[in-house]
């Protein structure tokens, strides 16, 4: 023990000696050690740690499936008929969303209300975190109980330890909060922030439950019988499906098959592909970092040459020596774990700040035990590869050279600065696989961020209309009520066009519509869904989509009539080469709950509009008929604001427009976001904008370890050939060649490098497809710009030793030496 505090005492006051060497070894290693931590945190709090689901393998999403492929969540009766004829599953459970609002001090809010049938939380094998969950007896009978997901507790409630037994009032009556479930995702996943309520609360009133054609904001969930698997599960429900074709072949016609989706893959929706990627790029830093310090480690073992052979004259066996270098590289690593560790910890602060919706689970991101076993492991191979090999390494030195005083290059020689030269290659190729990867997904942001929408979205102001639940009943009142507030908006200053729709581009909202069309046959495998769109007039002028033929909608169009508008897509799927204007098709009605769903609602094509990308930037426009909104009143509207003021300033005097029209509309929306915004280009990329954040940080530091590891190469070669260098100036060299030489040398192994990392970087690169938009794996431009890249900063780190080099005085390196 005596010795170990000895060699750790020596090893301190070793590294006070070489402050220089010192803070660039514990700071590389803080980066390498820090960002493998932060990373490994996410994984293992989205990834490895269990779903707060029991047995979560038997959990499967399931939904209806036609022969196109296309799936569509069932409707309510479908489900009541597949949980009556099914043997595979345990339990079945049907959940469906729905804004409730909710009276509270600040006035009125909306927020998520998930009605469950019965055995909803047995299905999912779910525990409380306070109170309790539903007994059978409260499902049965539809008592009005309600139970909280964390984040609602947290966010709406603050964590009220109180909140069992705490009423409230909601569209469908005064509940009692009976439970909160515990911090972590909520299911459905379509809000972190959602309260659950019976089923049988609002079958009674909730006419949407009793239509088959109503195939939206629901979920089913099944837990398979222990020993059925999900291909027996699946022929299983494939039969009851065929069977619902053929009894209901008006709804279900080409509906015949069932898709199950594993539970666990639906919550994180491709966040695996995303972090699998970070673990790879934080692994290459690692791997940088590691080989940038035991560059600096044999560099420095080189120039303690002679203080190592003393001390192997003096008796100390090579093993002691071995044990302190290896404490050295201890003591250096375990300060770099250290601040590592604390980096990690702020990293995960600011990343729950700036990423919240980016990835799911994220509240559940913490450095715990296992975390800390990580970074503990990271750390002893971070000793091994910067301490003990070097170690191992700078222990075979030559005793006789090491003691000759004045050996030009004692403690060094042709195989280490070989050993040295192939870590600096290994370091470029290396970093080169990471610029590369960082490219590609700039060039592919680039290229998203160049996509026309099909709108502008410049100037212009939205507001979610949520009516209350007196005029929701009525669609005239409704009509009437997003009048007024187009209206009210329309008068405020500074204000030059106004319009309604029900679903905003890039919103994520939408509701596919049969489609029935006069002299075309329906054709299942190949006709595309079409999205039913209600708009008002001056919609097309107000969101700048122009009208490629035909006309708008003019405000005579709002009194019954047959007038509807289709996008090109419409017309390249039914009416390809052909003039569209004054063609017939017929939509269905699709406002749920309403008597009349389903309900033809012929029309006439009067105009053709240009392509919206409706659902994102990286996904192709789809078909859309636009109706004009009073035809087929939907149940929430979305009022467009186009403003000639800067749109900062005129969202709260929107808002405070459309509390005087009706202070029951709620002013917050779920997840207290406000429901007055604009329409934000940039936050349909957030997810793409965080992967090039990421990836390019870590390309960003991988590229200036490498140029580091040239630097520190070439300086210390030149440093050790001083009497060389100098011997070569005085018999006529000029300084030129010398530069040349020590800059050529750097070339050299920048080339090497670049050549080996291209090769790593065309097979690893296809990890990042499914990130990619509109560039290859193997995009040429990125190579190239990686490549010229790679030349520049090693040419820029070779020159300033080359530099250095071309400056030595002759007669002062020789007297040196």
């Amino acid at each position: 023990m005596d010795t170990v505090l000895q060699d750790l005492r020596y090893a301190v006051r070793t590294l006070r000696k070489s402050p220089g060497f010192a803070a660039a070894g514990i700071l590389t290693l803080a980066l390498a050690i820090g960002s493998n931590t932060a990373v490994f945190s996410v994984v293992n709090g989205v990834l490895l740690r269990p779903l707060p689901f029991a047995e979560q393998d038997r959990l499967f999403s399931l939904a209806e499936q036609n022969r196109q492929g296309d799936i569509r969540p069932p409707s309510y009766p479908a489900f009541l008929d597949w949980r009556a004829q099914t043997t595979a599953f345990t339990e079945l459970a049907y959940v469906r969303g729905g804004g409730q609002r909710l009276a509270g001090p600040d006035g009125v809010e909306t927020l998520i209300g998930s009605v469950a049938s019965p055995g909803f939380f047995a299905t999912l094998g779910e525990r409380p975190f306070l109170g309790r969950l539903f007994t059978p007896d409260e499902e049965r009978a539809g008592a009005h109980a309600a139970v909280l997901s964390y984040a609602l507790w947290q966010g709406r409630f603050g964590g009220d330890p109180r909140i069992l037994g705490k009423t409230l009032s909601l569209t469908a009556g005064v509940f009692t909060v009976v439970g909160v479930l515990t911090h972590d995702v909520a299911y459905p996943p379509w809000a972190s922030e959602q309260l659950y309520m019976p089923i049988a609360t609002v079958a009674a009133t909730d006419r949407a439950l009793t239509q088959r054609g109503f195939h939206a904001d629901c979920r089913i969930i099944g837990r398979l019988k222990p020993g059925m698997t999900r291909e027996q599960a699946k022929a299983d429900l494939d039969g009851v499906a065929r069977r619902e074709a053929a009894t209901y072949p008006g709804f279900n016609a080409d509906w015949t098959s069932v898709a199950l989706f594993p539970l666990r893959d639906e919550i994180l929706f491709g966040t695996t592909q995303q972090l699998l990627v970070l673990v790879v790029a934080v692994g290459l830093v690692l791997m940088i970092g590691c080989v940038n310090v035991a560059n600096l480690t044999l560099a420095r073992a080189g120039a303690r040459g002679r203080e190592l052979a003393i001390r192997s004259a003096l008796g100390a066996g090579r093993g002691r020596v071995v044990r302190q270098l290896l404490t050295e590289g201890v003591v250096l690593a375990s300060l770099g774990a250290g601040l590592g560790v604390a980096g990690a910890y702020a990293a995960i602060a600011l990343l729950r700040r700036v990423a919240p919706s980016v990835l799911p689970r994220l509240e559940t991101v913490q450095v715990d035990g296992w975390v800390l076993a990580f970074a503990l492991g990271v750390t002893i191979i971070a000793t091994v590869a910067t301490g003990l090999l070097p170690a191992l390494r700078a222990a075979r030195a030559d005793l006789t050279d090491s003691l000759k005083e004045g050996s030009a290059g004692a403690g060094t020689g042709h195989g280490r600065q070989r050993l040295r030269a192939a870590l600096v290659i290994s370091e470029i190729a290396l970093a080169v696989v990471l610029v590369v990867g960082a490219g590609l997904l700039i060039r592919s942001l680039w290229r998203l961020r160049a996509v026309n929408p099909g709108f502008d979205p410049q100037g212009l102001v939205t507001f979610f209309i949520s009516p209350p639940p007196l005029r929701a009943q009525d669609p005239v009142r409704m009509a009437a009520l997003y009048t007024q507030v187009a209206d009210a908006a329309r008068a405020l200053p500074g204000v030059t066009s106004v319009a309604l729709t029900n679903f905003t581009p890039l919103s994520g909202g939408g509701l596919p519509s049969p489609v029935e069309i006069p002299g075309r046959a329906p054709d299942p495998l190949r006709d595309p869904r079409v999205w039913f769109m209600t708009v008002s007039p001056d919609y097309f002028r107000t969101m700048r989509i122009p009208v490629r033929a035909g006309r708008e909608f003019t405000p005579a169009d709002l009194a019954p009539g047959a007038a509807v508008i289709v996008n090109e897509a419409f017309v390249r799927a039914f009416w390809p080469g052909l003039d569209a204007i004054g063609r017939q098709v017929t939509l269905h009605k699709a406002v749920q709950g309403r008597p009349d769903f389903g309900e033809p609602l012929p029309g006439t094509v009067v105009g053709v509009v240009g392509d919206v990308h409706h659902f994102g930037l990286d996904t192709p426009p789809e078909a859309q008929v636009y109706v004009p909104f009073t035809r087929n009143v939907w149940g929430h509207m979305s009022l467009v604001v186009r403003t000639a003021v800067p749109p900062g300033g005129f969202l709260q005097t929107l808002s405070r427009a459309v509390r005087q029209v009706d202070p029951d509309i709620p002013m917050t929306l779920t997840g207290s976001v406000s429901a007055v915004g604009t329409v934000d280009i940039a936050g349909s990329l957030a997810s793409r904008r965080f992967d090039v954040w990421l990836l390019g940080s870590f390309a960003a530091a991988a590229l200036l370890l490498a140029a580091i590891g040239i630097y520190g190469l070439l300086a210390y070669a030149v440093g050790q050939r001083r009497r060389e260098l100098g011997i070569r100036l005085a018999l006529g060299a000029s300084r030129g060649d010398v530069m040349s030489q020590v800059v050529g040398d750097g070339i050299r192994l920048a080339v090497a490098g670049i050549v080996i990392g291209v090769v790593i970087a065309l097979a690893i690169t296809r990890l990042l497809s499914a990130l990619l938009y509109g560039v290859g794996a193997s995009d040429p431009m990125t190579f190239v710009g990686v490549v010229a890249l790679l030349a520049l900063v090693s040419l820029v780190a070779s020159y300033l030793p080359a530099r250095r080099a071309a400056r030595v005085d002759p007669m002062v390196a020789l007297r040196y030496e």
